[in-house]
């Protein structure tokens, strides 16, 4: 041995991890012992190895595991072993480590070394990646100081190819001959020696991994939808069983009509089976939480006292989210209904000022909390705000006064004993509840009497009341009456003061112009006067000045005349001056009378101006002289002209004090005017006022004494009362709960079973193909004298380990994936924080059972086919199938016109029949599973829309308590016609009730009958569903839904029986069965109403057609109708539609994951048919390659072939898919909802779609498959 350096004392590390790996390393050590014996062994190997001395640390047989079941059963041994390995490694540090082959395990051992740098690293036995995964040459070259091969055209391989030095060290097997000759002689030449010559097993896994995986991927589907979709219902079954019981959620409840008094709580409490009781107290409001501007509808509910108590009469048992409980008066804490928003601790609720039967009018938010009741999305009517309820508010102990319980809940005896989902559980409930329910007809009569008793005193004190409050009434009206015509009085006197004002003003202002004006004049006279005086004046003194003048004249002519008369005594008349002297005289006579006269004119004058001076006042005297006459007269003339002006300025002066006089009347007028006004508009003002007031006054007194009397005729027409007795199944989250677990039980029912039905296909054609591959060692095994069990049992195991690995990981996911999955749907709707996932072990091992059962029974039908032939048949190929002409041969003009290719893909398409069918059938199944798939997404998905769309035309519904509401005065019936909201309204009349086949069968239904029949065409269509042909609704029409017509098996024409209010039978018979989704409904005309009612109905329901299209719209329409009296409960279609919304979503997650679990067996099935298909033709593939084909011609003819078969079975899958697919509809429908039946086209063609799709990938995927066969294969014989 010289291939590397051995010297004594080395230290060298082996690791050999099967038997003939044990062996060659025996040998080895062998030739090593006889270079340097005292070389020292450890290693991981067998008996062989061990026989040659050193350490034996690991037995190959605790690591050398085949097949993928044992790998995964011994993963953990595995990888432990390797673990102690490297640590035997590091922890020895040996001179050289040897591998011998084993590369899976020995190839990471190289890597762990050289990282380390402990030692040089030689393979012994090279990997065969000639043969498979090539890319560890990466490793070898990395990691391997020295290759070493018992091939010889391995070298050939690794040095040419990927110039890595290799050294060939000679055969094992060949020197195994040689021995076996030196020990026993040359064997005969005649050609009866045998050798037997183990195969690998490693190899025969190679061959058949691909079926292998395929079987264990559709064991794996299988299991993984059996498991998953069955345990989900038992999943939530036990979360609910585990919150029940550790909420300590109530058994019974009982409410009663009248309320539940005391001695109505003491006498449930003493039935027979009631383990405990807990009276509640709540009642509805519409309160304001702090920084929102809508006020909300909450329920305000009462705590016990200690609600956190471990004891049988704390029920219902809140679930704290966040914050702490009530500890003050004053605290609450909060359940947000359905999708509400949140409330968080520190928010205040501020009750209206008119709430009765409440202690406080705030409280506080402490905490959130979940109400074991409502523990899903689930909406609760509400007779308060817009009928609705947002929120349960929880108060301390106390907060409510009122003197009667609202409900009281019940645990009975022995029912936690149960399972809550048991019949055995349900009985021991309905035991109780009847007994309960016997006790309330007397319980309803006392409290009657006692409501009666409390009721007429409560009548007499508010009669009293309100004699009293109308006597002040009529005083008040009188006070304010005297009050009015004091006030209109008062006013009068002020109208008629302003009048004599305006009458003086007016005077006044007329008076003024003749004022001013005589004013004026007298000023003109003044100023007249004064000019005349002034002319006066000025003559005055010309006279005076002219007699002072003619004065001194009068002299000089006094004096002339005297010597002129003196002249004239002196001449004689004969003298011939005497003539004119006598004339001078004369002349001067003349002159001295004219001055005389002007002096005494002016003198007269004087004296005349004297008198009339003095008699005016302006003079002292009428004998004053000349002079002092000017003197005096001037001085007057002064006096004048000042008194002119004063005059002139007083005028001026008056004028305008007048004016300003006139204003300041005009503006105390206009006030006082102004306040008149004030004081008319205040008293009309108050005047209506009184009015207004007194009219409220009034029609409160009207309206207290109609509540009076209607009080009175309550109390008079008070019934005995009913006491309703429920169980779990009256709360909306109960019943929407086990309807979701039993749906998932009707889906688990169904859905696994085509899986299976597909996976025994599938295993049956992989197995067949896998036993016929082998038909030569079969023959050889026969003859060899194994048993056909012990044959069998080769392929059973490789199938079981398929089956049992491919269940266990099926059952993780299933017990696992699947529920998680689902659950994350379902909380959308749910809550539950009790869910948990479970193992079943009667479950697990049933599936295990099942797919080993389903697998081992067409393995073992394949096997048993073939065994059954002889020994020297098996030891024969098979011989190939006869051609024959295949019908196409026989249309001579179609067959003519196709090419060499298309008539080759037409007769291996025909002439392969259990070719054909498998593939076809295997295709076909899987078509149809997805087509199942997408054909329930289209019957649950659009019935809300088209039952609402379609079918159901009104959009609200309001119940009535009474029909009063319909015929009082401002009642529901003028509110509905008044509202610019509603369209149209119609009385309806609407009750539950039981039909009864011939056979007896029966249904729940609601009956729905119209005051005016005309409003059913209006407000329902009647038509089939098949067909969509109009159902006439006529005098005599009785008209069933499409679901109860099925389930009753009921035809039209058919008789029936409908259960009456006294419990009697009414016989009708069936003229219509109308297409519906939703709700089960009998339709009855008029006429058929009151005949089945014996007289005229109680219009109970109001239908109608609103305009709303917000929200927003319908709270404030249902809260303007809730207002009404007699009005229960007003809901609208968008409510009813969100609910069969959130559960139709939830079941469509389901859908969803059972669509792509179909989709990836879809993609299994392809590829395992395609493998088949490609191992059974591969010499004939091989063939056509040697004639010349290229790879691309080559994957046309054998592709085309499989997508024309995927496209038959795409085809049948279709035509198997419409059945089943009504087959699970009719399985997994609810009781109030009725699927579409049919699939709409586009599923048709995403299932068509799908499937070739998933053709077109594998077959795109095989291409290395086909381009890898060898042109050798064409060469073999037969095998």
């Amino acid at each position: 041995m010289h291939f590397f350096p051995i010297r004594n004392d080395m230290k060298i590390f082996l690791i050999a991890g099967e038997a003939s790996g044990d062996l060659h390393a025996a040998h080895l050590m062998r030739a090593i012992k006889r270079e340097c014996p005292t070389v020292e062994f450890r290693y991981y190997g067998g008996d062989k190895m061990q026989a040659e001395g050193g350490t034996l640390l690991c037995h190959y047989r605790h690591l050398a595991y085949m097949g993928f079941v044992q790998v995964a059963l011994h993963l953990p041994t595995i990888l432990r072993g390797m673990r102690n390995c490297k640590r035997a490694i590091e922890e020895w540090r040996p001179d050289a480590v040897v591998l011998v082959d084993y590369p899976g395990f020995n190839l990471k051992m190289a890597r762990y070394v050289k990282r380390r740098n402990i030692c040089p690293v030689f393979y012994y036995i090279s990997p065969k990646i000639w043969a498979w995964k090539e890319h560890r040459i990466r490793q070898i070259r990395r990691d391997v100081d020295r290759l070493f091969s018992i091939l010889p055209f391995e070298v050939d391989f690794f040095e040419r190819k990927h110039h890595y030095p290799i050294s060939y060290v000679g055969n094992p097997t060949m020197d195994e001959v040689t021995d076996y000759i030196a020990r026993h002689g040359a064997p005969a030449d005649d050609g009866r020696t045998i050798a037997l010559l183990p195969g690998s097993r490693r190899q025969e896994i190679k061959d058949n991994l691909s079926r292998m995986v395929s079987l264990f991927g559709i064991v794996a589907l299988g299991v993984m939808m059996l498991t998953g979709l069955m345990c989900i219902a038992p999943n939530m079954r036990s979360a609910g069983q585990k919150y029940y019981v550790q909420q300590n959620v109530f058994d019974l409840r009982v409410l009663s009509t009248l309320g539940l008094s005391e001695e109505d709580i003491a006498a449930i409490a003493a039935v027979d089976g009631v383990e405990a009781v807990q009276p509640v107290k709540y009642q509805d409001v519409e309160a304001q939480w702090q920084g929102q501007s809508e006020t909300a509808v909450v329920r305000l509910q009462q705590l016990p006292a200690d609600p956190g108590a471990d004891t049988a009469e704390n029920m219902n048992r809140l679930v704290l989210l966040s914050g702490r409980m009530p500890e003050a008066p004053d605290e609450c804490v909060v359940h947000v209904m359905g999708y509400g928003d949140p409330v968080e601790p520190g928010t205040v609720l501020t009750l209206p000022d008119d709430t009765e039967h409440v202690s406080r009018k705030q409280f506080t938010v402490v905490g959130t909390v979940q109400d074991p009741q409502h523990f899903s999305t689930d909406k609760e009517s509400s007779t308060a705000g817009d009928g609705q309820l947002d929120d349960i508010v929880f108060l301390p102990d106390g907060s409510l006064t009122m003197d009667y319980y609202t409900a009281c809940y019940l645990k009975i005896k022995n029912a936690g004993l149960y399972d809550n989902y048991s019949d055995e559980y349900q009985a021991v409930v309905d035991d109780t509840a009847a007994r309960v329910k016997a006790i309330s007809g007397a319980q309803c009569t006392a409290r009657r009497a006692e409501l009666i008793e409390d009721a007429s005193a409560e009548l007499a004190d508010a009669r009293a009341e309100y004699n009293d409050k109308k006597a002040e009434a009529d005083r008040q009206f009188a006070e304010a009456e005297q009050q009015l015509a004091d006030a209109q009085a008062q006013l009068d006197d002020a109208k008629a003061q302003l009048d004599a004002g305006e009458a003086e003003l007016a005077a006044n202002k007329k008076a003024l112009p003749d004022t001013m004006q005589g004013g004026a004049d007298e000023l003109v006279s003044g100023e007249q006067q004064l000019l005349e005086f002034e002319d006066q004046l000025q003559q005055i003194e010309m006279l005076v000045n002219l007699k002072k003048v003619a004065d001194p004249l009068l002299g000089y002519a006094e004096t002339a005349l005297h010597n002129a008369q003196k002249a004239l005594d002196e001449a004689e008349p004969a003298d011939e001056e005497y003539t004119d002297l006598r004339d001078a005289l004369q002349k001067a006579q003349d002159a001295y009378d004219n001055i005389s006269g002007q002096l005494n004119g002016y003198q007269a004058q004087l004296d005349e101006g004297k008198r009339q001076m003095y008699a005016q006042g302006l003079i002292s005297s009428p004998s004053l002289s000349n002079e002092q006459l000017v003197t005096e007269a001037k001085a007057a003339l002064r006096q004048m002209k000042v008194k002119l002006l004063q005059g002139q300025l007083q005028l001026t002066t008056g004028t305008a004090t007048a004016y300003t006089q006139f204003d300041a009347a005009r503006t105390r007028l206009d006030e006082g005017w102004q306040e008149y006004r004030d004081g008319v508009q205040q008293l009309a003002d108050s005047r209506a006022e009184y009015e207004s007031r007194k009219a409220e006054a009034e029609q409160q007194l009207a309206d207290g004494l109609a509540q009076l009397n209607d009080a009175e005729e309550q109390v008079s027409q008070i019934k005995s009362g009913e006491w309703y007795v429920l169980d779990r199944g009256s709360t909306m989250s109960f019943v929407t709960f086990e309807q979701y677990a039993d749906r998932m039980d009707a889906i688990a029912r169904v859905f696994p079973v085509f899986f299976f039905l597909v996976a025994a296909l599938v295993a049956t054609t992989t197995m067949t193909r896998m036993v016929d591959e082998n038909r030569l060692q079969l023959g050889t095994l026969k003859a060899l004298g194994y048993s056909n069990a012990k044959i069998a049992g080769k392929y059973l195991f490789y199938a079981l380990s398929a089956s049992v690995l491919g269940s266990i990981v099926g059952m993780v996911i299933g017990f696992v994936v699947f529920p998680l999955i689902i659950w994350y749907a379902y909380q959308m709707i749910f809550s539950m924080s009790t869910f948990t996932l479970h193992f079943y072990l009667g479950m697990a091992a049933a599936s295990v059972a099942i797919s080993a059962a389903v697998i081992g029974f067409a393995t073992w039908s394949a096997c048993r086919a073939s065994l059954k032939e002889k020994t020297a048949a098996l030891l024969l190929p098979r011989a190939p199938v006869a051609g024959k002409r295949i019908f196409l041969e026989y249309i001579t003009p179609l067959w003519q016109h196709m090419s060499f290719s298309q008539k080759t893909t037409a007769r291996n398409l025909f002439r392969y029949k259990k070719r054909f069918f498998m593939t076809v059938l295997g295709v076909a199944g899987c078509t149809a599973l997805l087509l199942i798939g997408f054909g329930i997404q289209d019957s649950i998905l659009p019935i809300v829309d088209k039952q609402s769309e379609q079918l159901t035309h009104n959009d609200m519904t309001i119940v009535l308590s009474d029909e009063k509401a319909l015929t009082m005065e401002q009642g529901l019936a003028d509110t509905l016609d008044s509202s610019s909201a509603v369209r149209s309204w119609g009385a309806f009349y609407t009750k539950s009730t039981t039909l009864y086949n011939e056979e007896g069968g029966s249904a729940d239904v609601s009956i729905v009958g119209a005051e005016d029949d005309a409003r059913m065409t209006e407000y329902f269509t009647f038509r089939t569903r098949v067909g969509h042909d109009p159902i006439p609704f006529e005098e005599d029409s009785v008209i069933l839904t499409e679901k109860t017509a099925l389930n009753l098996g009921l035809s039209v024409g058919d008789r029936f029986y409908v259960e009456a209010a006294d419990g009697s039978r009414v016989q009708l018979t069936l003229t219509g069965i109308a297409e519906n989704y939703m709700f089960t409904r009998l339709y009855l005309s008029g006429t058929q109403l009151e005949s089945l009612l014996g007289g005229t109905p109680e219009w109970n329901t109001v239908y109608g057609l609103t305009g709303c299209t917000t929200e927003a719209e319908y709270n404030t329409l249902r809260t303007k109708l809730l207002g009404c009296n007699y009005v229960s409960s007003v809901s609208f279609t968008e409510d009813t539609t969100s609910m069969f919304g959130s559960l139709i979503g939830s079941l469509n997650y389901v859908v969803v994951l059972i669509i792509v679990c179909a989709a990836a067996l879809a993609a299994v099935v392809l590829y395992n048919l395609i493998s088949v298909n490609l191992a059974e033709r591969k010499k004939e593939l091989a063939t056509i390659k040697v004639l010349g084909f290229y790879d691309k011609e080559v994957y046309r003819y054998i592709f085309r072939e499989i997508e024309l078969l995927s496209l038959i079975g795409s085809g049948v899958g279709l035509l198997l898919g419409v059945p089943l697919h009504r087959f699970i509809i009719l399985t997994v429908e609810m009781d109030q909802l009725m699927f579409i039946r049919t699939i709409a086209p586009r599923s048709y063609l995403l299932a068509v779609a799908l499937t070739m799709l998933f053709t077109v990938v594998v077959c795109f995927a095989m291409r290395r498959h086909v381009r890898h066969i060898s042109m050798v294969e064409s060469m073999k014989a037969p095998e």
